[in-house]
């Protein structure tokens, strides 16, 4: 199978930079990838080497993956300890500063190190995967951010345990959010936009108003605002994005505009695209030194 070029696995994109990885496994950000200490990825539909077509799993559930795999010992050129979580759409955040063999999975939606050779993931199909790290200390982060995790307030708090946890200053933090769902096809009904017009007041920016056939596209309105015949259209990066400027990131520090996986479903897995059965996608972090 040849490999890719960016130009031709995204060409509709125009967000954030994105480069593609040795044998066009997985992407990478300029951003993370300018440290020469860390190692970072976010897998491809159907490219990762592990016997199957996906990271496993039509659901949440964490099933054993060998680790000398393509994708894992791809971004650092060396074997490292892939770490995972049983995720569950909540502010679960477990920090790793020891690892004992042979023990299974704990269950949360964030995982925080200061440790290397620990490869941090963890596995979506449109939900946000945020890689966060401390440029200072040396901090990593891998956070899995839903609608419901976005709401529960799991970026903020894995924020917090790092500075509780590690002294990290948000000031020296970049994030970066990798190939999720778009604004583009990201239709939600009340029982979700209510909670998120509360919980983000004064935040236009996390609405687009996609009208009926034939009426024009628009953006920076609120849920409220819109006329009976439009459809809710959420951006969860833009939320995403206000969480991490208010725990204190700087703005030149935040990518907030990744590829649309429902979008680009020759890429990246979608649920919402496969209307609820699809692979998953793995986004990682870890650190050589």
């Amino acid at each position: 199978m040849p490999v890719p070029t960016i130009t031709t696995l995204l060409p509709r994109h125009r967000g954030d930079p994105y480069d593609l990885g040795p044998g066009g496994l997985f992407l990478q950000h300029p951003a993370l990838a300018a440290c020469p200490w860390l190692v970072h990825g976010f897998s491809l539909r159907d490219r990762p080497a592990l016997g199957d077509s996906s990271f496993g799993q039509s659901g949440e559930d964490v099933k054993p993956l060998p680790i000398q795999t393509d994708f894992v010992t791809g971004p650092a050129g060396k074997n490292m300890i892939l770490v995972r979580l049983r995720q569950c759409h909540s502010d679960g955040v477990v920090c790793l500063d020891r690892l004992a063999p042979g023990t299974l999975p704990a269950e949360g939606d964030a995982l925080i190190t200061h440790r290397s050779g620990l490869l941090l993931a963890v596995q979506v199909a449109d939900c946000l995967p945020v890689l966060i790290v401390d440029r200072s200390k040396r901090i990593l982060a891998a956070v899995h951010a839903g609608w419901r995790g976005i709401l529960a307030g799991v970026v903020p708090r894995t924020l917090a345990r790092m500075q509780s946890r590690y002294a990290s200053d948000p000031g020296h933090c970049l994030a970066v959010i990798g190939p999720s769902i778009g604004p583009c096809c990201y239709e939600v009904g009340r029982d979700v936009a209510a909670p998120f017009e509360e919980a983000f007041r004064g935040r236009p920016e996390l609405w687009r108003d996609l009208q009926s056939p034939g009426r024009a596209f628009s953006a920076g309105t609120g849920p409220s605002d819109n006329p009976g015949n439009s459809r809710r259209m959420l951006d969860l990066s833009a939320a995403c994005r206000c969480q991490l400027e208010n725990a204190g990131l700087p703005d030149k520090s935040i990518f907030s505009h990744p590829p649309c996986t429902c979008c680009n479903r020759d890429a990246f897995y979608s649920y919402r695209g496969g209307r609820g059965s699809t692979g998953r996608m793995l986004a990682a972090i870890g650190k050589i030194c």
